[in-house]
C-alpha cells in the first residue's frame, strides 16, 4: 500500500508544482504586460484549471503524505518535521497567486511586481522539500 500512496504522492507533486510554477509564469506575464485582455483571458483559463486540476493535487498531496507518514510512523522524524514547514509555505504561495489572479479579474487591480518572483520562489522551495524528503539528513 505504501507504494500506491507515494505514487499518489508524487503524481500530485507533479501537478501541483506544474500548476504552480504555471500560475507563477502568468503572474509574471502579467506584471511585464500592457496587453490586459490578453492577459485577463489567460488568467480566466489558468484559474479554470487550478480549480479543476491544480488544487485537487495540492489536496492529494497532502491526503497521501499524511497518509504515509501515518503509516511509517515518521511523525517524530527531524526531516518530516522540517519538511512540513516549507510544504506549507508552497501551499501558501499557491493561495496567494491565486488571490492575486482573483483580484486581477475581478477589479483589474495591477498585480504586484514581487509576483514576478513566483516561479523562482516555488522552484526554490521545492529544492528544499525534495532534499529533505530524499536525502532525509536527520
Amino acid at each position: 500500500m505504501y507504494l500506491y500512496l507515494k505514487a499518489l504522492h508524487i503524481f500530485s507533486v507533479v501537478v501541483f508544482v506544474g500548476g504552480t510554477l504555471t500560475m507563477g509564469l502568468l503572474l509574471r506575464f502579467i506584471v511585464r504586460t500592457d496587453d490586459r485582455a490578453q492577459a485577463r483571458r489567460l488568467t480566466e483559463t489558468l484559474l479554470h484549471w487550478d480549480g479543476l486540476v491544480t488544487t485537487p493535487a495540492l489536496g492529494f498531496v497532502w491526503a497521501a503524505g499524511f497518509t504515509m507518514a501515518f503509516g511509517a510512523g515518521w511523525f517524530t522524524s527531524p526531516w518530516l518535521l522540517l519538511k512540513i514547514g516549507p510544504a506549507l509555505l508552497l501551499s501558501g504561495v499557491h493561495g496567494l497567486g491565486g488571490m492575486a489572479l482573483r483580484r486581477f479579474l475581478r477589479d483589474g487591480r495591477p498585480v504586484s511586481p514581487l509576483f514576478g518572483l513566483m516561479p523562482m520562489v516555488v522552484l526554490a522551495i521545492l529544492a528544499v522539500i525534495a532534499w529533505l524528503a530524499v536525502v532525509k539528513p536527520f
